[in-house]
């Protein structure tokens, strides 16, 4: 009896052209042996999804000298039509947590805050009328008070303002709120920036760290980690933590 012929992937040709084991490529890319054996198998589950196993194959790619971009093709003719949020991706194999819905404002609540802002503003104006009228006939009387000290400089900061620059190349970021919504959710190249602000914290998560320059509340605070790192930060105004 014939015995049956798997295909192997280009990924997995390349590699063993170079004459490298899994364990020397996770080792030289800081990549994990299950990922790379995954996407050796042209699957993207236990990396999370096709735009973050863009980045890994990539990260192969150079180690292995093979051509990455014909690398990534095959992998993406392979995934079709996938076109599952990455994000849901990763939080199915522990990477991130999984976003919460943002709640949607209903009309008539909507309605009800406007009218509510309009009766406000009709009894301000009404406020405004009545001082002004009574001030046409008091005779002011200046007095002289003491300046107020300058404000520090960490008073001027509120809330959190959060600048991503990429550096090298591209990567997935997913960014969600104190309430776990998510902020944003996609991929961005060598030379985009991108701003972000919260009242209270963002939660980042990085597919690879090496390609972002994050600026906290105007503190640069440099590359957010290794290359092929999947970096996990909390961002409050006293500063940044590594989760």
């Amino acid at each position: 009896m014939g015995t049956a012929l798997t295909e192997i992937s280009k990924l997995r040709a390349a590699r063993e052209l170079a004459g490298l084991t899994v364990e020397q490529v996770a080792k030289k890319t800081n990549i994990r042996i299950g990922v790379i054996e995954d996407l050796e198998k042209n699957s993207v589950e236990v990396c999370g999804g096709i735009a973050y196993a863009r980045g890994h194959i990539r990260s192969i790619a150079k180690v292995i000298k093979a051509d990455g971009d014909l690398l990534v093709a095959e992998i993406e003719t392979a995934q079709g039509g996938n076109s599952r949020r990455i994000i849901d991706a990763l939080y199915d194999n522990n990477v991130a947590d999984r976003p919460k819905a943002k709640k949607v404002m209903k009309v008539s609540t909507l309605a009800g805050l406007a009218a509510a802002v309009l009766g406000i503003g009709f009894v301000v104006n009404i406020a405004i009328n009545n001082v002004s009228t009574s001030n046409e006939d008091t005779v002011a009387v200046s007095t002289t008070s003491p300046s107020p000290s300058a404000p520090s400089a960490t008073s001027d900061v509120s809330g959190v303002n959060l600048i991503v620059t990429a550096v090298d190349g591209r990567t997935w970021l997913g960014i969600t709120n104190e309430q776990g919504e998510t902020v944003f959710d996609g991929q961005i190249k060598s030379g985009q920036t991108q701003s972000f602000q919260a009242p209270d914290s963002l939660r980042m998560t990085i597919g690879n760290a090496s390609a972002v320059r994050v600026t906290l509340n105007g503190i640069d605070l440099g590359v957010a980690g290794n290359f092929g790192e999947v970096a996990r930060y909390k961002y409050t105004q006293a500063g940044a933590t590594k989760e």
